[in-house]
């Protein structure tokens, strides 16, 4: 995994996932999961978690921060740290709104520490069982997901236009609080940084190109910056219809773009043809359809093209087009492990495809 995120070629075609849902794990494990409720990957510990990615085989396992303390609201509703909040259902958590209505709100508001010693305790758990055997992603945000969710809706896009020093300095609370998190994270020896904050839909950003490169592009590019200093590579995280700010997220240094959707009409041939010199390309096998509604033979083929796509000289690592949800049928989920390792050899043969 780590040779193909330096864009070189690896004996084997690495297989990733940013998130396995909860469901999942415990299908794949044959049993209930052991529960800790604190744990990002919602009620599951991070040794069964791991037990889960050395079982499939795969090449790297992904833990976000640990910023998820939740007080409950009423019995179904938290607020977190950042003062989101969040229901949950069938033990999966889901953004409910933000509770940041105002600049005065936003003055008595105390952002979660960065240096708080259990902030990265899972992480620091995994590395510690890992050995060495997988490579360990941690993941942070950069300059839109948590404002955007401490505003909740539509605000902070508002902001950009009505209260742009507002916008500012929910922006600066973020990177600065995510800034130290990665220096943590690098300290603990983690092998790669990501980012988890999308920026746009199936049909394009979220907001205009003018405003990505005023409230975003700069911040993330310090964090970057930072990761880079640090000795580890960056992998950027973003859905949706990208090609209008695809080459500025390039001109930051990123590493990687993961998963280049393609129910959002990316396509991975074409952004390994155009920055396949520059990035390492990670996807993208169809998670809308293919993995929890198609058959073994359609997983089968959707891997193979993906190898057609991106495999060639190395750079490509190979995962879903966003993460193994629950809804994901876990015979197919292997088929995808087990084709990528069959005709993901390297030098790779696009005739046995």
């Amino acid at each position: 995994m780590l040779r193909a995120l330096e864009r070189k070629e690896p004996d084997l075609l690495p297989i990733y996932e940013i998130i396995i849902d909860s469901h999942i794990v415990e299908k794949i494990l044959g049993r209930a999961a052991k529960r800790v409720r604190e744990e990002w990957q919602w009620n599951v510990s991070i040794e069964d978690y791991y037990s889960v990615h050395e079982k499939l085989g795969l090449d790297g396992i992904n833990i976000f921060d640990g910023s998820m303390e939740l007080k409950p609201l009423d019995k179904e509703t938290y607020v977190d740290e950042w003062a989101r909040v969040w229901k949950v259902k069938n033990e999966t958590l889901f953004y409910a709104g933000g509770m940041i209505n105002s600049p005065e709100d936003l003055e008595k508001f105390s952002p979660p520490d960065p240096n708080d010693p259990d902030r990265i305790d899972q992480l620091r758990r995994l590395i510690k069982i890992n050995k060495k055997e997988l490579a360990v992603t941690g993941g942070i945000h950069d300059a839109y997901e948590i404002p955007y969710q401490m505003r909740g809706g539509v605000n902070l896009l508002i902001d950009y236009y009505t209260r742009p020093d507002f916008a500012r300095k929910l922006i600066e609370m973020s990177v600065n609080y995510n800034i130290e998190l990665a220096k943590a994270m690098i300290d603990l020896g983690v092998d790669a940084l990501v980012s988890g904050d999308d920026y746009a839909y199936k049909h394009g950003p979220f907001m205009p190109p003018r405003h990505f490169r005023e409230f975003i592009l700069p911040y993330l590019k310090r964090i970057v910056d930072v990761v880079h200093k640090g000795g580890v590579p960056f992998i950027k995280h973003c859905d949706g219809y990208i090609w209008p700010i695809l080459d500025d997220l390039v001109k930051t240094g990123i590493d990687a773009l993961h998963p280049i959707e393609p129910q959002a009409k990316m396509s991975l041939r074409e952004v390994k043809e155009k920055y396949g010199e520059k990035i390492c390309v990670m996807g993208n096998v169809d998670v809308s359809y293919v993995l929890p509604f198609g058959t073994v033979k359609e997983t089968i083929k959707d891997v193979k093209r993906c190898i057609k796509e991106a495999s060639i000289g190395g750079g490509h690592i190979l995962t879903s087009s966003n993460s193994i949800h629950s809804a994901v049928k876990v015979e197919n989920f292997k088929a995808m492990i087990k084709t990528a390792r069959k005709y993901g050899v390297y030098p790779i043969h696009l005739s046995k495809c």
